[in-house]
């Protein structure tokens, strides 16, 4: 026959792994969908928050990226507490949506200094979650963690072709730029890759995205290009930019004008 001690202790044991098995209860002001969903949190696809600044223009900005299986609503936090909140409304809200970019307006730095806008984002991680949904079905909690910093890398020299140049349509063109080596302060810098975009300076077709041009990353190593001839269009004015961006994503462009005889 077991003992009273006995049956005391395995009742014991049974109660205390039937308490680690009960989730801890929502911290105090949170909101319910995220104190119910952190087991069922789908991780998002991409998560990024980054600075852009444009040398040519010294005005700076914040930039964001997310991709997902489905999200209804999203809310970023960071160091500095809540920095955005989105929330999808109206007929497409149930449906779902995965991918988002979105870019602030970007203040000249003589209007708005870049110490202060940095402030409004501290450097650290930041959080970005909320509900999940696909095709109006609930999938609980979706989140991410995205890296802000305020390296900000300093802006590229364009070198080829000079600033308003006029180009035959006829030859392949050359495209360079100065490889950028610290910071728009003077520090150390990573860089990871260049970005070129070559775009038509006309206004794009009214319902298309985009405009008719060309963007192609490249490796931190390169620094010029040959464009075929084939890309251009006689009697055309162009912009075209370069932007260097460092470790974190963090980016800094470069711009100038060409166009074609």
């Amino acid at each position: 026959m077991m003992s009273t001690k006995r049956i005391l202790v395995l009742i014991g044991i049974g109660l205390l792994a039937a308490a680690c098995a009960v989730p801890p209860p929502p911290v105090a002001g949170q909101p319910p969908v995220i104190a119910q969903a952190r087991a069922e949190s789908t991780p998002l696809k991409a998560a990024k928050l980054i600075i852009e600044h444009n040398a040519t223009d010294a005005d700076t900005g914040f930039q964001g990226f997310v991709d997902s299986e489905g999200w209804k609503n999203l809310t970023f936090t960071g160091p500095g507490g809540e920095a955005l909140s989105l929330t999808g409304q109206g007929a497409l809200s149930n449906l779902g949506l995965t991918e988002l970019f979105f870019e602030t307006v970007e203040p000249a730095n003589a209007d708005v200094p870049l110490a202060e806008m940095l402030a409004l984002l501290p450097e650290g991680e930041y959080t970005i979650g909320g509900e999940a949904i696909e095709s109006g079905e609930a999938k609980g909690y979706t989140s991410g963690v995205a890296w802000l910093t305020h390296q900000i890398p300093a802006g590229p020299a364009l070198l080829s072709p000079a600033e308003d140049a006029v180009v035959s349509a006829s030859d392949d063109l050359l495209v360079s730029w100065t490889p950028v080596t610290t910071t728009i302060s003077g520090g150390e810098v990573t860089i990871i890759a260049y970005q070129l975009i070559i775009e038509r300076s006309e206004q794009a077709y009214p319902h298309m995205i985009g405009k008719i041009g060309l963007s192609i990353y490249f490796p931190a190593s390169v620094t010029s290009i040959a464009i075929p001839s084939e890309f251009l269009t006689p009697g055309t004015s162009y912009n075209w930019e370069v932007l260097a961006i460092e470790e974190s994503g963090n980016q800094t462009l470069s711009f100038s004008t060409f166009r074609t005889e």
